[in-house]
């Protein structure tokens, strides 16, 4: 019986450990870093590119703060809009040539003025899961504009238990929204041609 009461003292010592350790545990905002790499399937040029002006990335999200949450607690949203920008400059890796968003008219055949409305990410299992929704205005040369909503998602499996694996399904469907996006300049893009 006193062994018993011993493993049963260590046990209740261990949660109450971890629960003062959680409490006192700092929650910081994840690195969102975009990653061209996280993807299943490698760019390719488009038969039709033209030059693109891309407008930074307007954060539109209800919710700024957060991305989802961990087993435990909640992951602080870094920089979405700047994550978003950055990934978007990787439509030059689809042949598009992306111009500064500073140039000066005329140089770029579509000018792209994008908003971030979603990017959540959640767990289920082993899998962890990402979502991205783009808004998109696409001003023409003659200022004729359309717009375009994109939502894509991504996954992987839960390696480490790391919040850095949940960037990483956020840029899974980044990269592959971007797919979506290549393919729509592409048809804008061969309008020119």
């Amino acid at each position: 019986m006193k062994k018993l009461t011993c493993i049963s003292f260590m046990f209740a010592a261990a949660l109450a450990q971890s629960a003062w350790a959680d409490a006192v545990v700092e929650h910081k905002p994840l690195d969102m870093k975009y990653d061209s790499i996280a993807t299943d399937v490698r760019p390719a040029a488009m038969a039709h590119t033209c030059a693109l002006k891309i407008i930074p990335v307007v954060d539109e999200r209800q919710n700024k703060d957060t991305l989802g949450v961990n087993i435990t607690s909640p992951l602080l949203s870094g920089d979405a809009a700047a994550w978003a920008t950055a990934g978007l400059q990787n439509l030059s890796d689809f042949g598009f040539r992306v111009t500064k968003p500073d140039a000066a008219d005329g140089q770029a055949a579509i000018t792209l003025t994008p908003k971030i409305i979603r990017a959540y990410t959640w767990q289920v299992g082993m899998k962890l899961f990402g979502t991205v929704v783009l808004k998109m205005d696409y001003t023409r040369p003659d200022g004729k504009v359309e717009s375009r909503t994109y939502r894509s998602s991504g996954d992987k499996t839960n390696m480490w238990g790391a919040d850095s694996e949940y960037v990483t399904t956020l840029n899974y469907a980044l990269n592959n929204l971007l797919r979506k996006v290549a393919t729509d300049l592409d048809k804008e893009c061969g309008l020119k041609a």
